[in-house]
């Protein structure tokens, strides 16, 4: 039985770089993608810290790209020899909510390596990996224009994440603020900028991520120092944000964005909750007419926005790549991830 090597979580807290078989193509519609590039996502830290439970000795990983080595009878968009980056989440196509364009409730939904509750896809944190449906999960890399393979890589996840967060409810000249300067976070912010934005605020708390912020044009806030309500109130005339994004996914920056958003604004939320029930200030919310959206991303409706948007040079996540590393590290790339060493880490399987 033929191998790869691949990053697996034997339990919380538990990776191991470890031997297992290569997958095989079992459906029509399957793609064996040879991985050339993965990162690490903060959806993977869920499993990891064990706030999501999954089984033990889960491949893990939904961030990847790579070369196509086989394809299903059934695949009409892929070829052998493709370069295709993958969507983290996997949709049928068909169902009420496919249907209705919203790929990310699909009543079929898959995420790579989160195990059998996610629909049990091995993840791409490894050599090789299996992907269903690929005529609609994957898409071709464009060979002309800017952008590299990095920038790429991040369209199948936080890109098209933090562009669907913004772009879902943004007008032309409007203040957004978003809560939270991690990958998404980011990616949200140069989103924003993109769609036209008059002004975009980041919040956070760590240096090196709000200077990061700020030099892609946003208004960096540390939350440490001023009280980013204010912040706000004081950029926008005493209106607040139009358009807020929790790009974290904890109860705190909710709690946040609520203070930040104007009267007839949106919350967009593409950060991961988990909790069953959560404390808010529903009467302020109800009386100032505040919009909220969330749920998993549609990330297939804007594959092909954000390549294209790359590919003018009008986007580049792969600027907050903070480490590259071997997969054979990926060890302590998780816990330098975990630990907020690193903003973003990409690990190249072959090494």
């Amino acid at each position: 039985m033929a191998t790869m090597k691949a990053v697996v979580l034997r339990e919380p807290h538990k990776i191991e770089v470890m031997e297992v078989p290569k997958p095989e193509i079992t459906d029509p519609g399957d793609v064996l993608l040879r991985v050339d590039l993965t990162a690490i996502c903060g959806t993977d830290l869920h499993p990891y810290e064990g706030r999501i439970v999954i089984e033990d000795d889960v491949v893990l990983g939904h961030e990847f790209l790579g070369t196509v080595e086989a394809v299903g009878s059934g695949v009409g968009l892929i070829s052998e020899g493709d370069r295709a980056v993958a969507s983290c989440v996997v949709s049928c196509g068909h169902c009420y909510n496919c249907r209705r364009n919203r790929p990310g409730q699909c009543f079929g939904t898959m995420i790579f390596g989160l195990g059998v509750t996610f629909g049990g896809l091995s993840g791409g944190q490894a050599e090789y990996v299996i992907v269903p449906n690929a005529d609609r999960t994957l898409r071709k890399l464009p060979e002309e224009g800017r952008g590299t393979d990095e920038d790429k890589l991040f369209v199948g996840d936080i890109m098209a994440t933090g562009y669907e967060a913004v772009r879902k409810f943004i007008q032309p000249g409007d203040t957004v603020a978003v809560v939270g300067a991690g990958p998404v976070g980011l990616c949200a912010a140069m989103a924003a900028n993109v769609l036209g934005a008059s002004q975009t605020v980041v919040v956070d708390k760590v240096p090196s991520r709000l200077k990061e912020a700020e030099a892609i044009g946003a208004i960096p806030v540390n939350a440490d120092e001023t009280d980013p309500a204010d912040a706000v109130q004081d950029l926008t005339d005493w209106r607040g944000a139009d358009v807020v994004i929790d790009a974290v996914g904890h109860p705190s920056a909710l709690l946040s964005a609520c203070t930040l958003v104007r009267s007839g604004g949106a919350i967009s939320i593409p950060g991961v909750y988990t909790e069953d029930t959560i404390e808010l200030p529903f009467g302020d919310l109800y009386l100032k007419g505040v919009t909220i959206a969330q749920g998993v991303a549609n990330i297939t409706n804007y594959m092909d926005e954000t390549l294209a948007l790359i590919a003018a040079g009008k986007l580049d996540p792969s600027r907050f790549i903070s480490h590259r590393m071997p997969m054979s590290e990926a060890v302590e790339a998780y816990r330098m991830f975990e630990e907020r060493e690193a903003t973003k880490i990409v690990l190249d399987p072959t090494a």
